[in-house]
C-alpha cells in the first residue's frame, strides 16, 4: 500500500467496527481489507487464512466459529451497511448478487493498485458521511448525500466481485442448487419481513412445499426458515427500540405487528427480555 495511504489506514483500523465479534453482523454486508498479518479462521465449517491484500465480504451466509489471529493482524472496514444496499445489484443481475454472497470462497486476493481504489473509497465514504453528520435538518442535500454513500458502497461491492470472479476457479460445487435458493431466500426476506413472517409464504414464491424448502434451507445455512425470519426481524426490533425517538407502540407498527401486547410476546420469546427492558438498557 503506498506511503501516502498510511494516515488513512490507522484512521479506517482505529474506527473499524470488529469484524469477528460484532453480534449483529449477520444482518450486514460488510467489505473488509486485511492490510497487515494474518488471521485463521474456521468459515462454514472450513478452515480458511486471510492474509495482507485480501479483501473480504462477511455477509448473512457467512458464519465464523472461530479465529487466530497473528499478533500484527490488521484489517480496515470499507464499508459496512444493511444488506439492502445489495439490494439493486441483485435486482438488476441475480447472479452477480449471488457472487457477492458467495459463502464458499469469500475472499479475494488484491493488487497494490486495486488495494489503492478500496482505500479511496473508504476515504470517499468518510467524506459523504461527514457531510452527511453537518445536514441537521431532512433536505435534498441529505437525500443526494445519502444517495452518494449507498452508490458509493455499491461501487466498492462491485469492485470487489469484478475480482473475484477473475480469481474464481471453474470447479463444480455440489450445493450450487441450494446456495442459489438461500440467497434468493434471503433477498426476498428483506424485502417482505415486515409484513410476511410465515415460512409458507417464501416457499410459495419459490415453489416448494413448507417441508421441502426448510430442509433446502437448513441445508445451506444450518438455520430454518423459521429461524431466519425471526433473527431478522428481532435484529430490525432492536435496531429501532434503540432509536430515542421510538415507542414500542411505533415499532410494533413500523414491523406489522397488529398490537403492542402481540409484538412484546414475540420479542420476549425470541430474547428472553421484553421490549421495555431492552430499550431502557440501549437508550
Amino acid at each position: 500500500v503506498p506511503a501516502n495511504q498510511t494516515i488513512i489506514l490507522q484512521i479506517c483500523y482505529i474506527c473499524a467496527m470488529n469484524f469477528f465479534d460484532d453480534v449483529d453482523n449477520d444482518l450486514y454486508i460488510g467489505l473488509y481489507l486485511c492490510t497487515k498479518g494474518q488471521c485463521e479462521t474456521i468459515v462454514n465449517d472450513k478452515p480458511c487464512v486471510i492474509t495482507e491484500g485480501m479483501a473480504f465480504i462477511k455477509s448473512p451466509l457467512i458464519h465464523i466459529k472461530e479465529f487466530r489471529e497473528s499478533a500484527d493482524f490488521k484489517f480496515v472496514t470499507i464499508f459496512k451497511d444493511e444488506i439492502e444496499t445489495l439490494a439493486p445489484i441483485a435486482e438488476t443481475n441475480f447472479d452477480i448478487g449471488q457472487d457477492i454472497l458467495q459463502q464458499n470462497k469469500f475472499y479475494c486476493k488484491c493488487t497494490p493498485e486495486e488495494q489503492t481504489l478500496f482505500l479511496f473509497i473508504i476515504n470517499s465514504l468518510d467524506k459523504h458521511k461527514n457531510n452527511l453528520s453537518s445536514i441537521k435538518k431532512p433536505s435534498k442535500l441529505q437525500e443526494v448525500t445519502m444517495r452518494l454513500i449507498a452508490l458509493t458502497e455499491q461501487s466498492a461491492l462491485l469492485e470487489y466481485t469484478r475480482i473475484f470472479l477473475q480469481q474464481q476457479d471453474s470447479e463444480h460445487k455440489g450445493n450450487e442448487k441450494e446456495r442459489n435458493i438461500l440467497v434468493k431466500f434471503i433477498f426476498l426476506l428483506f424485502k417482505n419481513y415486515k409484513c410476511h413472517r410465515e415460512v409458507r409464504y417464501y416457499a410459495d414464491l419459490l415453489n416448494f412445499s413448507p417441508n421441502h424448502f426448510t430442509r433446502i434451507i437448513k441445508k445451506a445455512s444450518k438455520r430454518t426458515p423459521s429461524e431466519w425470519i425471526a433473527i431478522i426481524t428481532i435484529i430490525q426490533a432492536k435496531k429501532l427500540l434503540r432509536q430515542n425517538n421510538t415507542t414500542i407502540k411505533e415499532v410494533a407498527h413500523e414491523l406489522s405487528f397488529p398490537e403492542q401486547f402481540t409484538f412484546r410476546k414475540y420479542f420476549k420469546q425470541h430474547t428472553g427480555i421484553s421490549p421495555k427492558e431492552y430499550k431502557m438498557r440501549h437508550t
